[in-house]
Protein backbone atom coordinates (compact mmCIF):
# COMPACT_ATOMS: atom_id res chain seq x y z
CA UNK A 1 0.00 0.00 0.00
CA UNK A 2 2.85 2.39 0.79
CA UNK A 3 4.34 1.90 -2.67
CA UNK A 4 1.03 2.90 -4.28
CA UNK A 5 1.04 6.14 -2.31
CA UNK A 6 4.64 6.77 -3.30
CA UNK A 7 3.94 6.17 -6.99
CA UNK A 8 0.83 8.35 -6.80
CA UNK A 9 2.79 11.22 -5.22
CA UNK A 10 5.51 10.95 -7.87
CA UNK A 11 2.94 10.86 -10.67
CA UNK A 12 1.07 13.80 -9.15
CA UNK A 13 4.30 15.76 -8.76
CA UNK A 14 5.42 15.20 -12.35
CA UNK A 15 2.01 16.01 -13.84
CA UNK A 16 1.63 19.10 -11.66
CA UNK A 17 4.89 20.53 -13.04
CA UNK A 18 3.15 21.17 -16.34
CA UNK A 19 -0.29 22.17 -15.04
CA UNK A 20 0.03 23.97 -11.70
CA UNK A 21 2.33 26.63 -10.21
CA UNK A 22 5.72 25.53 -8.98
CA UNK A 23 4.75 25.35 -5.31
CA UNK A 24 2.33 22.46 -5.97
CA UNK A 25 5.03 19.99 -7.09
CA UNK A 26 7.15 21.19 -4.19
CA UNK A 27 4.35 20.08 -1.85
CA UNK A 28 4.65 16.63 -3.44
CA UNK A 29 8.42 16.78 -2.82
CA UNK A 30 7.81 17.57 0.84
CA UNK A 31 5.22 14.79 1.18
CA UNK A 32 7.58 12.29 -0.46
CA UNK A 33 10.50 13.36 1.70
CA UNK A 34 8.56 13.09 4.92
CA UNK A 35 7.71 9.44 4.35
CA UNK A 36 10.37 7.92 2.06
CA UNK A 37 13.97 8.21 1.01
CA UNK A 38 12.85 9.92 -2.12
CA UNK A 39 15.32 10.24 -4.95
CA UNK A 40 12.22 10.96 -7.03
CA UNK A 41 11.86 14.26 -5.18
CA UNK A 42 15.20 15.39 -6.58
CA UNK A 43 14.05 14.33 -10.05
CA UNK A 44 10.93 16.45 -9.64
CA UNK A 45 13.10 19.42 -8.64
CA UNK A 46 15.27 18.96 -11.73
CA UNK A 47 12.21 18.74 -13.97
CA UNK A 48 10.78 21.93 -12.47
CA UNK A 49 14.03 23.75 -13.18
CA UNK A 50 14.27 22.42 -16.72
CA UNK A 51 10.66 23.35 -17.43
CA UNK A 52 10.70 26.81 -15.88
CA UNK A 53 14.23 27.98 -16.70
CA UNK A 54 14.19 31.34 -18.42
CA UNK A 55 14.99 31.29 -22.10
CA UNK A 56 18.06 33.16 -23.13
CA UNK A 57 21.12 33.28 -20.91
CA UNK A 58 20.81 30.09 -18.85
CA UNK A 59 24.35 30.37 -17.49
CA UNK A 60 23.21 32.84 -14.83
CA UNK A 61 20.03 30.95 -13.93
CA UNK A 62 20.35 29.02 -10.68
CA UNK A 63 18.67 25.62 -10.34
CA UNK A 64 16.69 26.82 -7.35
CA UNK A 65 14.16 23.99 -7.18
CA UNK A 66 16.82 21.31 -7.59
CA UNK A 67 18.81 22.78 -4.73
CA UNK A 68 15.66 23.22 -2.64
CA UNK A 69 14.60 19.61 -3.20
CA UNK A 70 18.09 18.41 -2.21
CA UNK A 71 17.89 20.43 1.00
CA UNK A 72 14.40 19.07 1.73
CA UNK A 73 15.34 15.43 1.10
CA UNK A 74 18.53 15.60 3.17
CA UNK A 75 16.99 17.88 5.78
CA UNK A 76 14.09 15.53 6.50
CA UNK A 77 16.34 12.47 6.77
CA UNK A 78 17.01 12.79 10.54
CA UNK A 79 13.37 13.62 11.20
CA UNK A 80 12.16 10.60 9.25
CA UNK A 81 14.73 8.33 10.90
CA UNK A 82 13.67 9.50 14.36
CA UNK A 83 9.89 9.30 14.00
CA UNK A 84 9.29 6.59 11.41
CA UNK A 85 10.57 3.14 12.19
CA UNK A 86 9.58 1.35 9.00
CA UNK A 87 11.32 1.83 5.66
Amino acid sequence: MQEYVRVALVFCGIISIFIFPTWVPMLCVIALSLRHRAWEAILIGVLIDLTWLPSGNVIHALPIFTLLSLVIVWGFEPLRAQFLLSE
